[in-house]
């Protein structure tokens, strides 16, 4: 009898044990599920980081803001004086200030990194303009995932707005022989933001800026086209419908020399002065070219690959030019470059 009731009694203590897990977990309605977080410099050295949270009860976003030296101890201030749990499991996009980025966005990346909540698969961008307007933004369109979506194929995105992952920032840092391009927004009139192209990092440092043009060619070399639309001057508007680029590195002597060749697809979606398709197909070659060799030469001074071409010479290198790449090689790269468009037909004329 008395086995009988000590194996209950463990029983029943193994259950409370149980239920105590249970009663630990929060409610859903307890907890902040910020979408957007926001990194900026604040006063006397320190960081302002902002959460964006939006609320599908009201239809409205809640945005709180915290500064302290560290961004860690800002969002530590901000769970301390939170009402409810602050959740980031859920958080889709990092704004950084062009402030910031232009110094350095290191210590915003690799918080994310280090951070067993925040996915490396959020997106990253930074914000030109004034950064505290931005995150404080009212407006309805901004609700939810809203701004998440100016960055998703299957919503808002086009082939002029460059696309990075947290992950792939914090690889750029690193990586000896290509850079990244980060995409440049502002705060938006209608829409909650406006693209004004990418801005060409050099590791951690934002060193300058692609118009939303050369974001294009930029995403053409990354293979991300679907939806790209090139306005020729009194001439026509072609949809990109298919593109390749071909890169034959080539290092001879001192210099490396690279031939590329891009073939572009494409459909004309409005015309004027009833232009031959042969017409359009030599204008928009000579844009192409006159546009890519615009911002290679950019790049060189700037010292950021973020076209990767020197991807296509770590087995020509030493380690000891793989480690120069950026700084003296790439600046000397000789690149013939060359386009071929092919119209397959006249599209829907408008």
């Amino acid at each position: 009898m008395r086995y009988k009731s000590l194996i209950a009694f463990i029983l029943l203590c193994c259950s409370f044990a149980v239920l105590g897990g249970c009663w630990n977990n929060k409610d859903i309605n307890k907890r902040m599920l910020p979408v957007v977080m926001g990194i900026t410099e604040g006063k006397e050295g320190n960081v302002q980081v902002f959460l964006r949270i939006p609320s599908q009860q009201n239809n409205s976003t809640r945005t709180l803001q915290a500064e302290a030296k560290s961004i860690d101890k800002a969002v530590d201030i901000l769970r301390t004086h939170a009402e409810e749990s602050v959740d980031l499991l859920h958080l889709k996009l990092l704004l950084i200030s062009e402030t910031t980025a232009r110094k350095s966005i290191k210590d915003a990346i690799e918080f994310v990194i280090r951070s067993r909540e925040i996915s490396p698969k959020a997106l990253v961008a930074i914000v030109s303009g004034d950064f505290s307007q931005l995150m404080h933004d009212k407006k309805k369109v901004n609700i939810g995932l809203s701004a998440y979506d100016f960055f998703g194929k299957e919503s808002g995105w086009t082939p002029n707005i460059s696309i990075i992952h947290i992950w792939e920032a914090y690889r750029g840092m690193y990586v000896q022989t290509e850079d990244t391009a980060i995409p440049l927004i502002a705060k938006g009139v209608t829409t909650p933001f406006m693209s004004l192209g990418s801005a060409i990092m050099n590791r951690d440092r934002m060193v300058g800026k692609m118009s939303i043009e050369e974001t294009l060619i930029y995403n053409l070399y990354q293979g991300q086209y679907s939806g790209g639309t090139v306005e020729l001057m009194n001439n026509a508007t072609v949809m990109i419908d298919s593109a390749r680029v071909h890169n034959e590195a080539i290092w001879s002597g001192s210099t490396p020399s690279m031939k590329s060749h891009m073939k572009l697809i494409g459909v004309i979606e409005e015309e004027n002065g009833n232009p031959t398709n042969a017409e359009v197909e030599k204008a928009l070659e000579t844009l192409m070219i006159k546009r890519y060799t615009n911002l290679l030469s950019r790049l060189q001074a700037h010292k950021s690959d973020i076209l990767g071409l020197g991807q296509y010479y770590r087995n020509k290198m030493t380690e000891n030019q793989s480690e120069n790449w950026k700084t003296v090689w790439f600046p000397k790269l000789n690149q013939e470059f060359t386009v071929n468009v092919i119209i397959r037909d006249s599209g829907d004329i408008k």
